[in-house]
């Protein structure tokens, strides 16, 4: 029997996870619009309930769906602004070849696909955590800031990198 080849199962898995990816979005698309809706709903709620007489019913609810809604609505466009204020626009590790055997390259695709999922769950968990008795929405942002590292997992390791080295420099150990 032939021997188990990791970097090729790798590999394989790599090529096959940009389906997931796009069916992590439109998922996410899905569940925005969903929010959006229930965010309609929401206001429509409070407002019949003002015109009658005061409400308890806060205002918060109901635009955390609708931001969380338009979060996942625009999932593709948000990621890249997100990416672009936190690494910076125009950098050249966006023109690397594709090289789907290659063990780095095959586990930054399994990181990436991650991090797309982590984003869309914590923008849930900070829209479900946003209405009373629930305490979701500090994990939905712990969530949310993995997911953005995670789907820039090349800028996050440079960056990390070139954190670590002025660190060493400053304590006088990598002169």
């Amino acid at each position: 029997m032939g021997s188990i080849d990791l970097i090729a199962m790798l590999g394989n898995l790599s090529r096959n996870l940009s389906s997931v990816q796009s069916l992590v979005s439109g998922l996410a698309y899905i569940f925005g619009i969903l929010f959006v809706i229930t965010a309609l709903f929401k206001f429509n709620s409070i407002a019949k309930t003002r015109t009658g007489q005061s409400s308890q019913e806060k205002m918060f609810v109901p635009v955390m769906f609708f931001f969380g809604g338009c979060a996942l609505i625009f999932l593709p466009s948000m990621t890249a602004v997100l990416s672009n204020t936190a690494f910076g626009a125009g950098n050249v590790l966006q023109y690397i070849q594709v090289k789907p055997y290659d063990i780095y390259h095959s586990m930054g695709i399994l990181i990436q696909t991650a991090g797309i999922i982590w984003f869309v769950r914590g923008c849930v968990l900070i829209v479900h955590g946003s209405e009373p008795g629930t305490k979701h929405s500090s994990k939905g942002l712990a969530f949310i800031g993995a997911g953005i590292l995670a789907m820039n997992f090349s800028y996050s390791q440079a960056a990390f990198n070139y954190i670590m080295n002025e660190l060493l420099h400053l304590t006088g150990i990598g002169k």
